[in-house]
């Protein structure tokens, strides 16, 4: 297991509830996974070392495909002069080596510290919630359109982003006997996206001339919570979860 790390870089800019709001955070993630982090102020470091955090930055956002550049959009760690930002900003390290910066863009939604640090507050394992966020659904869909067996042996892949009465179905599959598997995808697996994969098998029986009794409604998912998981079960949803089977 690698070892995690934090450091939060504020400046006289941060206002002292946000700092209090991310130490509470960060404290409790230490207790919970063992975690360690440290608060350093911007102001602290030298012209050399802002510009080393800076260029670290940069090349961990090439790395990860991600957007760290202020544009307008809400401030990002590097402004639009290309130096640190004089907003707050979190690293996220691994056994020493810088593996993610916060806030962050990707595929052009905002990930901000927040968010992150309660997602890590909330996962029973420390990798449960790092998992999830290296993957995007975009990522999910290329996969299993790619190797629908990965869902299901002999499963056809016919389509991504189908449009019905009411909606757009991620993707849809054929298995061997000819029925339709409906599939939305999601990160974590929420209460809409079981409601919403509900809602497409009527719609999509009459618009495709396929009957309701062989339409299969299912979710792919990074991760699902028990209790939606038994309620997926009750209406007769299925759900694939990608995980990572170890080889060697």
């Amino acid at each position: 297991m690698f070892l995690l790390e934090y450091r939060l870089y504020i400046t006289e800019e941060t206002d002292a509830v946000s700092v209090g709001s991310y130490k509470a955070l960060l404290e409790g993630i230490g207790e919970k996974h063992g975690v360690r982090y440290e608060i350093i102020d911007l102001a602290m470091l030298e012209d050399t070392e802002r510009e080393e955090l800076a260029e670290a930055i940069r090349l961990v956002s090439r790395r990860n495909s991600i957007g760290v550049v202020s544009k307008g959009g809400g401030a990002l760690p590097i402004s639009r002069n290309k130096k640190v930002s004089k907003h707050v900003i979190l690293l996220r390290l691994e056994d020493g080596r810088l593996k993610d910066v916060y806030p962050h863009e990707m595929n052009k939604k905002r990930m901000e510290i927040a968010s992150h640090l309660n997602s890590l507050l909330r996962a029973s394992e420390l990798s449960e919630a790092i998992g999830q966020e290296s993957v995007s659904e975009q990522d999910i869909s290329r996969m299993i359109s790619t190797f629908p067996g990965m869902i299901e042996p002999g499963l056809k892949f016919m389509d991504t982003e189908i449009e019905v009465s009411g909606g757009r179905i991620d993707a849809v599959f054929t298995d061997e006997r000819g029925d339709h598997l409906l599939v939305e995808i999601e990160i974590e697996a929420r209460d809409n996206a079981i409601g919403q994969v509900q809602r497409f098998r009527i719609p999509y029986a009459q618009e495709y001339d396929v009957p309701a009794d062989r339409i299969r409604p299912g979710i792919v998912c990074a991760r699902i919570a028990e209790s939606r998981l038994n309620a997926c079960k009750g209406a007769g949803i299925e759900v694939y979860t990608l995980a990572l089977e170890r080889k060697a």
